[in-house]
Order: structure tokens, then sequence, then C-alpha cells
């Protein structure tokens, strides 16, 4: 006994836990609190122990912290699940309104002859290209698209694409234009928008005045 009391002192003087020196003498940890109740560690023992108590619990929140998220991201993808069977096909007047809600916040409304619709987002553009095709029967011949891109993409790469989202032929495509906003300048990442932003234009003044209307229609309601 006196043997690993002794042993106890050295290997805490050396830096080790308790539960490592419990571990390595097969004691009680009561035993080996009495035992070490007057002991002090060396000053430079007693900052190592502690810069890896303060690793170990750096490293224990992390993992916390990841399994936390983990569990998190598991019951939000739960949720999204569920309330996704609350959507279904949406009718010819569901398209309708959420067309005219969509241009009530993205869409360019100070325009007087031209519907100008600008977005980044795919399915957005291409919900919006239903509402355009199947409410307001634009003709093909009408769509005009024109790409602000970034740094990150070519122009021939960003037309390819939202020519595959949007149905418009690259024809009807204007020339690709690149600026960065001050606001965004050496702020957004690289990678956040890989294929630019879309502006869709159709001129028909009777489109754009009806789309006022009924957004005017919307508001009788807010």
């Amino acid at each position: 006994m006196r043997n690993d009391k002794n042993k106890a002192i050295l290997l805490r003087k050396q830096g080790k836990s308790y539960n490592e020196i419990v571990k390595i003498l097969g004691i009680s940890k009561s035993t080996l609190s009495l035992w070490l109740r007057n002991i002090k560690m060396p000053v430079d023992i007693k900052r190592r122990f502690w810069n890896k108590a303060r690793k170990k619990w750096a490293a224990n929140i992390i993992k916390f912290n990841k399994e936390r998220g983990k569990i998190a991201k598991q019951k939000a993808q739960q949720i999204q699940k569920l309330a996704l069977r609350d959507v279904k096909k949406i009718s010819k007047r569901e398209l309708f309104l959420v067309g005219i809600a969509l241009y009530w916040a993205e869409g360019f409304k100070k325009s007087r002859w031209a519907v100008v619709f600008s977005n980044s987002d795919p399915l957005m553009i291409r919900l919006m290209m239903r509402f355009f095709r199947e409410i307001c029967r634009i003709k093909e011949n009408k769509f005009r698209a024109i790409v602000q891109i970034h740094p990150n993409v070519t122009s021939q790469k960003a037309i390819n694409y939202w020519s595959k989202i949007t149905k418009i032929s690259k024809k009807q495509f204007q020339k690709t234009y690149s600026r960065l906003t001050p606001s965004s300048k050496r702020k957004r990442a690289f990678n956040v928008l890989p294929y630019g932003t879309l502006r869709i234009s159709i001129s028909d003044v009777r489109i754009i005045n009806k789309i006022k209307g009924w957004i005017m229609g919307l508001e009788k309601f807010v």
C-alpha cells in the first residue's frame, strides 16, 4: 500500500490526472484523493496538465456540437419531409397566384414597357417561366435573356446553363456582362453564384400592365 502511495504521488507530480492514476494503479478514487490531498504539482507540470485538460475539454465541446448539429439536421430533414407532403401538384390558379407574388417580390415594377424578372435561383426561374408561358401566354420569340456573370464563370458556360433551365433559345440571349456590385466585392465567395444571375425581359406593354394589375389585386388582401 505504501509503495502504491509513493507511485501515486510520483505520477501526480509527473502531471497524471486522477483518472489516469486510478487506472494505472487499480485503486479507488477516494483512496487516491486521500493520498494526494496535500500534494502540489510543480508549476510547469501544473501548466502542462491544465493545457492538456483544456485541449481535451475543447475536443469534447467540438464533438458535442457536431453530434448536436447532426441531430438538429436530422430533425430538420424530418420536418421538411413531412411538410413536403403538404404541397401537391399546383393548379393553374395556384400557379397564377404564385407567379404574381414572385413578380411582386423580385420583378422590376417601375418598367412601363417590359416585364423584367431577375434571379439567380434556377428553380425560381423555372417556376417563373411556367408562369410566363402558361398564365401570361408569352410567345417564345418574345423572350430575351441576359446573364450577369462573375469572374468564376465563362459567358458561354452561363448561357448554356440558363438556356437549358429556361428553354429559351441561345440566339435570344443578349451580350453577357460581368460586374460586381460594391457590396459584394471581396465579400462574396467565388462559388456562391456558379452561373451568375439571369434577367428575363419581355417587351409587352399589355402584359406588364396586366401583371401590375394582378399585384394590385393581391394588395387588396394585405
